[in-house]
């Protein structure tokens, strides 16, 4: 008698001790997921603003720049990285990188246009784009 609830009790702690340790990877595999997504929605969005700022200093000033200004949200993916991190994160976060690239759509613009560097129509978007990146650096790093 003693055996058989010995080999019970055994059994229980093993089903336990698994089951924790299942719960546990789960969370670590979720956790590294979402640490990709955030790497790549953030590449991808500092690659932009990169872009965007050489051509507004004029670094990259020749005749196709202010093109490429319009086109480097798909050129470097940032819409592609915002909906494969939409796959892995709550509303809030999807939300917040929506903010994220309604800024840096105003700081594309203003580049497209031609304003010029120092100009507060360009530095007033480039500003609260970063400043927006910064704040959400500081969300995506509590969530982790």
């Amino acid at each position: 008698m003693s055996t058989a609830i010995g080999g019970l009790i055994a059994l229980g702690s093993s089903f336990l001790v698994d089951r924790h340790r299942s719960r546990r990877d789960r969370e670590l595999h979720k956790r590294s997921e979402l640490r990709s997504a955030y790497a790549a929605f953030l590449q991808a969005t500092t690659e932009a603003s990169e872009i965007l700022w050489n051509i507004s200093q004029g670094h990259d000033n020749d005749e196709t720049a202010r093109a490429r200004a319009l086109t480097v949200l798909r050129d470097s993916s940032v819409l592609a990285r915002r909906f494969e991190l939409s796959l892995v994160t709550n509303d809030e976060m999807t939300a917040s990188t929506s903010q994220l690239i309604k800024l840096l759509i105003a700081y594309r613009d203003a580049v497209g246009r031609g304003i010029p560097y120092n100009d507060e129509e360009l530095s007033r978007p480039r500003k609260e784009f970063n400043h927006e990146r910064e704040r959400l650096i500081r969300v995506m790093r509590e969530t982790l």
